[in-house]
């Protein structure tokens, strides 16, 4: 009995053995073959998407990567440095900017609306991350946010000075952001608001929220809260008190409502915003970052 044990024992090392020995990384055939330069991996649904620099462009496999179709409609022959998904939405960031996809990869449409320019072009875009609907995007000329799955931008860059972002990752309450000067961290919070479960539902006080994004350029949204019918002014004003805009001057129903202020004719610095609504006052501060 013990030799039969014996035997069995070696034999079924002698599998594992093997079995490690055979354990390795197996290439898919890959964009054009597999022989392609793929610079980014994403998956989206039950399909593996693929970015590659010197092919160019975007490819699609729905059978675990045994085969490769290019998904370019819109896209062009962009080298492509970072893919990120979103929900149903794919983010591909490239040397000309971003592009993105509703329909896992099929086809593509430009979204760079506010993306900072340098010698007339938009930086090249590295990394995504994302926040709850909140899209971050690290290119060569710092960090960007859309609040509005990349329909516009605002830059995200207050104390950033080594602006070519090359890595982006949400952790907790805090984005990091690693750049040719290392790694930095800035609190969420400081960039998009969290906004309650219950919004657009009545609020069960008056309240002011922290515009979003701040520090802007150009725009930023207001969202306040009202408990009950009230007569609402709400007005913007510099440092020395001057008034330079009403942006609501109404009366309006009970619930939760938002105004979209333009500071496009302004120039850069400190503001202050100030709702009236009923005996409620209350005054908060946003920037204007040119």
């Amino acid at each position: 009995m013990n030799n039969l044990r014996s035997v069995v024992v070696l034999c079924l090392l002698s599998v594992i053995m093997e079995d490690s020995a055979n354990a390795q990384w197996v290439q898919t055939n890959g964009p054009h073959g597999g022989g392609s330069d793929v610079t980014s991996l994403a998956v989206i649904g039950t399909s593996l998407v693929a970015g590659s620099r010197d092919s160019g462009g975007v490819f699609l496999s729905t059978d675990n990567g045994t085969s490769w179709a290019a998904v370019n409609a819109g896209f062009g022959n962009d080298s492509v440095r970072a893919l990120g998904v979103n929900g149903t939405s794919l983010f591909a960031g490239t040397y000309g900017g971003v592009f993105l996809s509703t329909n896992d990869g099929m086809s593509w449409s430009p979204v760079n609306n506010g993306l900072i320019k340098q010698n007339g072009y938009v930086p090249p875009v590295s990394a995504f991350a994302f926040s709850g609907a909140n899209v971050f995007a690290g290119t060569g000329g710092g960090v960007f946010l859309s609040t509005n799955n990349g329909t516009s931008w605002t830059a995200v860059d207050t104390g950033l000075t080594s602006l070519y972002v090359t890595a982006l990752a949400v952790s907790g309450t805090n984005l990091f952001a690693g750049s040719e000067g290392g790694v930095w961290r800035r609190p969420l919070s400081e960039m998009i608001t969290s906004v309650d479960a219950s919004f657009g539902s009545e609020p069960g006080s008056f309240r002011l929220e922290q515009s979003f994004p701040n520090p802007f350029n150009p725009s930023t949204t207001i969202r306040y809260g009202l408990p009950q019918r009230s007569s609402v002014t709400l007005a913007v004003f510099n440092t020395l008190g001057q008034k330079i805009t009403t942006l609501v001057n109404e009366t309006q129903e009970a619930g939760y409502q938002e105004v979209k202020f333009d500071g496009t004719n302004l120039a850069s610095g400190v503001y202050f915003y100030r709702i009236q609504a009923g005996s409620f006052v209350q005054t908060k501060k946003f920037v204007l970052l040119r």
